[in-house]
C-alpha cells in the first residue's frame, strides 16, 4: 500500500457519486508515482502528498492508469415535458471497471475516465399515474459505455463513449392493461450529464458527487430529462485520503 495523501483529479471519475467497495486485486490498475513536483501545468490533475520514490516529502504527481468503484443510493430520472415523467431507482453502481487514465498530469490533454458502465437498480416508473399504473419498466438498468473528462476543480462531465445515446429504457404493458401510446416503446436518453464534486477539497477515503438535475440530458429533440442521485468513487488498492487540486 503507498503512504500518501491524493490531492486531484479523483473527482474526474465521478460519474454522479460513489462509495469504496473493492479491494486491491491483480489485475487492478494503480497509478504509479512520480518525482515530478505537482506544479505548473495546464490541467487540474491527481496528485499526492508525501514521500516521493527518492525520499523527498511533498506534492508529487501521479501518473498512468487507476481503477475505480462507484456506488451510489436513490436517483431519479425526470421528463418535465412529458407528463412529468418519473422514474425512481434505489441504487447505483458501476458495471465494468471504470479506468482514470492520467499519463501526462499536468501536461496537455485533460485527465479521462473510460472503460465503464452505469448500472441503475431498484427502478420503477411513479408518475404520472396513467403510465405508472398500466406501465413496466426493467427493474435493472445500465448505461451505454460512458466516458468521464475532469472539467474543473468541482465538475465532472459525463457523455456516451460513442454516439449520443446515454440509456435506453424500454416502457412495456403490465399484465392484462395497455401502455399508453405516449410512453409505450423505447425511451431514449441521449446527451450529457455534470456531476458535481462535493467538498472538493476535504481530504476523505472516498469522494462523493451529485448529478446536476438540469445538465445536458434530452429526450426528443429537445426536451429536458433531470437526472439527480449521488454516487460515491473510491480507488480501486488505495486508502490514502484524497482531494481535488486545482493546481495548474
Amino acid at each position: 500500500m503507498l503512504g500518501r495523501k491524493l490531492a486531484g483529479l479523483l473527482v474526474a471519475v465521478a460519474v454522479v457519486a460513489l462509495s469504496a467497495l473493492a479491494a486491491t486485486t491483480a489485475s487492478a490498475a494503480v497509478f504509479s508515482l512520480t518525482s515530478v513536483a505537482c506544479s505548473g501545468g495546464t490541467n487540474v490533475a491527481v496528485c499526492y502528498e508525501g514521500t516521493d520514490p527518492a525520499g523527498k516529502v511533498g506534492s508529487w504527481e501521479l501518473s498512468g492508469k487507476q481503477s475505480i468503484t462507484t456506488e451510489g443510493g436513490p436517483s431519479r430520472l425526470v421528463i418535465p415535458t412529458l407528463e412529468t415523467l418519473t422514474i425512481a431507482c434505489t441504487s447505483n453502481q458501476s458495471g465494468e471497471t471504470p479506468v482514470i487514465t492520467q499519463n501526462s498530469p499536468l501536461g496537455n490533454g485533460k485527465t479521462t475516465i473510460s472503460g465503464g458502465d452505469l448500472v441503475f437498480k431498484g427502478c420503477a416508473l411513479t408518475a404520472p399515474a396513467s403510465a405508472a399504473e398500466k406501465c413496466v419498466i426493467p427493474k435493472e438498468k445500465e448505461t451505454v459505455p460512458i466516458v468521464g473528462t475532469l472539467e474543473s476543480g468541482t465538475e465532472v462531465k459525463i457523455v456516451p463513449a460513442s454516439g449520443t445515446t446515454f440509456i435506453e429504457l424500454p416502457f412495456t404493458s403490465k399484465s392484462t392493461l395497455t401502455c399508453p401510446a405516449a410512453f409505450i416503446g423505447n425511451l431514449k436518453i441521449r446527451g450529457s450529464q455534470v456531476v458535481t464534486i462535493v467538498s472538493p477539497a476535504a481530504p476523505e477515503k472516498t469522494k462523493r458527487g451529485d448529478a446536476v438535475a438540469k445538465s445536458g440530458l434530452f429526450y426528443g429533440e429537445s426536451n429536458a430529462a433531470e437526472l439527480t442521485g449521488e454516487i460515491t468513487l473510491t480507488f480501486t488498492g488505495l486508502e490514502d485520503n484524497v482531494y481535488v487540486s486545482t493546481i495548474s
